[in-house]
Parts: structure tokens; C-alpha cells; sequence
């Protein structure tokens, strides 16, 4: 039974931290992080760094969630009778439920997209296509331009003809980033990440609140 116990309050612990981290996590997004990308000067710039940020910070608030929410369950399960405090499932479905902040944000703050959703997805495929169109002109110069006799005079044509077309691929690139979309994209990311901040919060100080009961309980017992 003693270790049965040191077991539960080992899981307790996890979880409690766990879900402190996915509270931090999300709150530093939510507060500094995506705010400092939405204030980038160029819609590239903001559109490289959201693509970088998104996966990684999704993937750790997903295993934090995890290990939070299956602490917490297990903890209960493992409990005695006497101590199975509902504490432990609310905060595991707290913490199950700030995963799903996409959804909650989704639905009461609303998204995003406006009514030209249909003229943005059209949009997205012509520069789906000029940018396809310009890399194949940007290959088939830079093809020509290898078979090419070396020569000072060609050379300086060759190398000016490829950057003229980089500079012409980042200006379409530009183009295709500059609007509402990649702004849109990164506000409903912010706004998940508020919705997440909140939930978790809520169940981070519930489960420390449970945590000090359990450590009160025991004290006066003892």
C-alpha cells in the first residue's frame, strides 16, 4: 500500500506539472510569441516563421496534454476508495479539453475567414500556378545559361538573368503572401492558443488546490 501510495503521488505530481508547462506554454505563445509574429513588417517573414513555430508548439502542447491528462487518470484509478477525489478527473478533463481549443475558439470567438472565401481559394490557385510558372522559367534560364559558352560578357548577362528571376520569384511570392490570409491563419492561431491558456489554467490551479487538500488531509490524519 505504501508504495501504491508513493505511485499516486508521483502521478499527481507529473500531471500537476505537466499541465503547469502546457499553461506556460500556451500563455507564452498566446502573449508574446505569436504577437511578435503578427507585428513582422513582411507577410513572408510572418508566413516562414508561423510555419515554423506551428508544428513544433503543437506537438509539445499535444504530449504535454497527454501526459498530463493520463497522470491524473491513472492517479485516480490507483487510488484508494477513500481518496479518489474528483479532482483528479476534472483536471484530466480539463486538460483533455484544452486540446480541443481550435474547436472552443472556433465556435465562440468565431474565425477568421470572411465572406470572400471562395475569391481567396481562387486566388491561392492562380498563385499556385504563377509560382509554379515562374520556378520552371527560372530552371529553363538557368539551364540555358549553363550550356552557354563562358565568357565575360555572357556570364554577366547569365548571372544577371538569374537574379532578375529571383527577385521576380520573391515579388510573386510577396504578392501571393500579402492579404488577409496569412494574418487570418495566424489569428485563429492566437486565438486558440487564449482558449487553451484559459482552460488549462483553470485546471492547473484546480489540481494544485487538490494537491494541497490531499496534503492537508493527510497532515490532519496523521
Amino acid at each position: 500500500m505504501a508504495m501504491t501510495s508513493k505511485g499516486v503521488t508521483l502521478l499527481k505530481f507529473v500531471g500537476t506539472v505537466s499541465l503547469g508547462l502546457l499553461t506556460g506554454l500556451s500563455c507564452s505563445l498566446a502573449a508574446v510569441t505569436v504577437p511578435s509574429i503578427l507585428s513582422l513588417p513582411s507577410a513572408s517573414s510572418a508566413a516562414q516563421a508561423y510555419r515554423n513555430l506551428a508544428p513544433t508548439s503543437s506537438l509539445r502542447l499535444r504530449t504535454l496534454t497527454a501526459v498530463s491528462s493520463a497522470s491524473f487518470l491513472l492517479a485516480y484509478y490507483f487510488s484508494p476508495r477513500s481518496y479518489r477525489h474528483p479532482y483528479l478527473v476534472y483536471a484530466s478533463t480539463l486538460a483533455l479539453a484544452s486540446s480541443l481549443a481550435d474547436h472552443i475558439a472556433h465556435c465562440l470567438l468565431g474565425s477568421s475567414d470572411n465572406e470572400t472565401s471562395r475569391q481567396e481559394a481562387a486566388a491561392r490557385r492562380q498563385a499556385r500556378h504563377e509560382k509554379l510558372a515562374a520556378r520552371n522559367a527560372a530552371r529553363a534560364a538557368r539551364m540555358e545559361a549553363s550550356y552557354e559558352v563562358v565568357g565575360d560578357v555572357t556570364s554577366e548577362e547569365g548571372t544577371g538573368s538569374t537574379s532578375g528571376g529571383d527577385d521576380l520569384d520573391v515579388e510573386e511570392e510577396e504578392e501571393e503572401l500579402n492579404g488577409e490570409e496569412v494574418r487570418g491563419e495566424i489569428e485563429d492561431f492566437l486565438k486558440a492558443q487564449r482558449v487553451q491558456t484559459g482552460i488549462a489554467s483553470v485546471g492547473f490551479l484546480l489540481s494544485l488546490v487538490g494537491i494541497w487538500g490531499d496534503g492537508a488531509i493527510k497532515a490532519l490524519c496523521g
